[in-house]
């Protein structure tokens, strides 16, 4: 199913789910979402239970079931409002915006990475249910991949191509490899800084940001010396 809206829209029917942004929760309703997420974070779907849920919430297992019908049902009332924000054009626009803008390609790789890492860590924990789960529910992964990552590898190999065209990007190295890598070092920042920030985001965000885009630009293999080069010929 390739369009968002209608794939919503069958995801809100089979499960019985509420999706209208403008309605207000209800205290409820809040405590038991608040809640879902840490426990989908912290034991995984498989390892969650409506049980444990409800008594985070201080609410009747019942209540649960009367406003999310299942356990699957709950899973993604959280997580299709954050695969929603990621797909919805205002997002991919301010990717766009940002690929468009005439900037040197280190600047412009910084300001995208300042952009999707502020994006992610302000919805982390919905963000690691839906990504880990996303391996485990299919309809997960096919709304990630016909969604999220199409959207997003559409705007970013655009652009790439344009510079390999331009000569400001190596023409020998697949657009699918560079997107890849670019996409690799963002995500796994935010996993080593929510995951083990002493070892693997040891310093600022901005400083880590510099470091990201050197390496996306030059590799990590020491520059040989221009005489030694000539020496080599």
């Amino acid at each position: 199913m390739s369009d968002w809206h209608d794939w919503v829209e069958a995801m809100a029917t089979e499960y019985e789910l509420d999706l209208d942004e403008s309605k207000k929760l209800t205290d409820k309703q809040r405590r038991i979402l608040e809640s879902a997420i840490c426990v989908f974070a912290e034991r995984g779907f498989s390892g969650a239970s409506t049980q444990l849920i409800a008594k985070e919430a201080g609410v009747a297992e019942a209540t649960i079931f009367k406003h999310y019908k299942s356990k699957k049902g709950l899973l993604l009332r959280l997580v299709i409002p954050v695969i929603s924000k990621v797909a919805t054009p205002y997002i991919v626009h301010s990717l766009l915006d940002i690929l468009q803008e005439d900037l040197p390609i280190q600047t412009m790789l910084e300001e995208l990475y300042k952009d999707r890492i502020r994006l992610v860590k302000k919805n982390w924990e919905k963000v690691k249910v839906l990504l880990v789960e996303s391996m485990f529910h299919p309809e997960l992964r096919e709304a990630l991949e016909k969604h999220v990552i199409h959207s997003v590898y559409h705007v970013m190999s655009e652009r790439i191509v344009q510079f390999q065209k331009e000569g400001k990007v190596r023409a020998d190295i697949p657009v699918h490899i560079i997107v890849r890598s670019i996409m690799s070092l963002g995500m796994g920042y935010i996993v080593g800084s929510n995951v083990a920030p002493h070892f693997l985001a040891c310093s600022s965000e901005k400083e880590e940001i510099k470091w990201m885009t050197k390496i996306i630009l030059n590799g990590i293999e020491e520059p040989t010396p221009k005489n030694e080069k000539e020496g080599a010929d």
